[in-house]
């Protein structure tokens, strides 16, 4: 199974073809602003390195979110239109589930994802590791900051990773102490999205371009004007 992972949720954008046996090819770029010419153009880079077409692959799998939501929205409106052409299944992945692959390793037992999320907040949930798998004992949303961290279990070392850790590490360092702990990893996710994209293709809990509906966990800037105005 060879599948096509697309993510850009954040700054951090990268394309990935992935089989059952690892990483096929990995294009990873930084985006200032819109990923638009880059993400196109590093698709077109992974599948040229494979030498493979659309037409040749199992399917397709996208990071649908939480993330920034013009890249949300970038990411979703180019995998509809490949998995249109190519009459592809796609897995729509959490940003937030991918970052946390990353960390499964050794001896680390809770795993924290933060993304920055902007006006304040973060983007965030909790896992217990078991074995390879991922098992979800706080759920995903936006937070304040302070306040997800008061909610962390309190017996036990949290490995935490992403944009939000960056960005608020002196308050954690405050609220956690030594029980915090950072491992240095990369925020690129196509590899990980395209790793949890074919379990999920696996299962048959593929989607059709129609279905696929981005993850956002808050009102965009656009829908609160409007919300403001209607209200």
């Amino acid at each position: 199974m060879i599948i096509l992972a697309i993510d850009t949720t954040t700054r951090f954008g990268s394309v990935a073809l992935v089989s059952e046996t690892g990483v096929l090819a990995e294009v990873n770029y930084a985006s200032p602003s819109s990923h638009s010419r880059q993400v196109f153009q590093a698709v077109d880079e992974v599948l040229k390195i494979v030498g493979e077409n659309l037409d040749n692959l199992d399917g397709l799998a996208v990071a649908a979110g939480p993330g920034s939501f013009t890249g949300i929205r970038i990411g979703l409106s180019l995998v509809k239109a490949l998995a249109l052409a190519s009459k592809k299944p796609v897995a729509a992945v959490s940003s937030l589930e991918a970052l946390a692959q990353k960390l499964v390793l050794p001896g680390v037992n809770l795993i924290v994802p933060m993304l920055d999320a902007r006006k304040g907040e973060i983007f965030g949930c909790a896992y217990k590791v078991a074995g390879l798998e991922l098992e979800e004992i706080i759920q995903p949303a936006a937070y304040n900051p302070e306040a997800f961290l008061q909610i962390l279990p309190e017996d036990s070392f949290i490995h935490l990773i992403g944009t939000g850790v960056d960005l608020y590490w002196p308050l954690i360092i405050e609220k956690l102490g030594q029980r915090a702990k950072a491992i240095d990893r990369t925020y690129y996710l196509a590899a990980e999205v395209g790793k949890l994209g074919g379990k999920i293709l696996k299962e048959g809990r593929g989607l059709s371009p129609d279905q696929l509906e981005p993850i956002y966990y808050r009102k965009s800037q656009a829908e609160e004007k409007k919300s403001g105005r209607t209200e």
